[in-house]
């Protein structure tokens, strides 16, 4: 009898998950809400973490430096829907050029994407725009849908916020660091103005830096002998700036 219980609620639960999940974006961020805290989204973003210090070549060795973003960084999250969450600041030791972020909070730009500021207004504008993923939860929600697509494969399967984070864990950062949909990065653009003129920034260097990035694109293309859109690694991440 109790077996059958558990069956029914497990299957009552899945179709919750389905009709959710099949339901467009704001059924998807309820779908968050009921299965994933910002307690989890930090646990996700610390198991991480190393993996992507690990995966791009570690943190940079420049303390003034990091410094420096962490200090940018945790003033424009003064500006933020969340002033007092969680933020962790990183630059990574690759020569890529790109940003991005995890769940709970951190935020990574390499040195390569450092180089190509050419001054602090750009270097902001990079950074709160990954805030602005962080603050509308769209790694976390990339994660979840990945997990649920995979659950979604064994109906019978036992779907809670627990088991979200192990498949989550097993998948990895890849879970997490899937290409933005246009709508997340235009949500994300958004909120980096917002806290670019909260924070005083001309907000405009955005949009600038956004051009010199594809510039860089497609210069990284011909160098390499491929299509422009395989140019480069922020492209991975990240959709064309024609198309925000």
């Amino acid at each position: 009898m109790e077996s059958e219980v558990l069956r029914f609620r497990h299957l009552s639960l899945v179709m919750l998950v389905l009709c959710f999940s099949t339901n467009g974006p704001a059924h998807a961020k309820g779908l968050l809400d009921l299965f994933m805290s910002p307690n989890d989204e930090a646990q996700i973003g610390a198991e991480q973490h190393p993996k992507i210090l690990e995966e791009f070549g570690g943190r940079y060795d420049d303390l003034g430096l990091s410094e420096y973003v962490e200090s940018i960084g945790q003033f424009l999250v003064q500006t933020s829907e969340t002033p007092n969450a969680s933020f962790t600041f990183t630059i990574l030791n690759s020569p890529l050029v790109n940003a991005f972020a995890l769940p709970g909070g951190y935020v990574y730009v390499t040195r390569g994407i450092l180089s190509l500021a050419s001054n602090e207004a750009e270097l902001a504008g990079v950074i709160a725009h990954e805030i602005g993923h962080v603050t509308a939860r769209h790694g976390a929600s990339r994660a979840g849908n990945s997990v649920l697509a995979n659950i979604g494969l064994g109906v019978l399967g036992v779907v809670t916020g627990d088991r979200l984070l192990t498949q989550i864990g097993q998948l990895g950062a890849a879970a997490v660091l899937q290409s933005h949909s246009r709508g997340d990065e235009f949500e994300a653009d958004q909120a980096g103005v917002r806290y670019l003129t909260r924070a005083g920034f001309i907000a405009d260097a955005m949009s600038s830096f956004l051009t010199k990035l594809e510039g860089h694109s497609h210069l990284e293309a011909e160098i390499k002998g491929v299509p422009s859109d395989q140019g480069f690694e922020f492209l991975a991440t990240h959709p064309r700036t024609a198309d925000r």
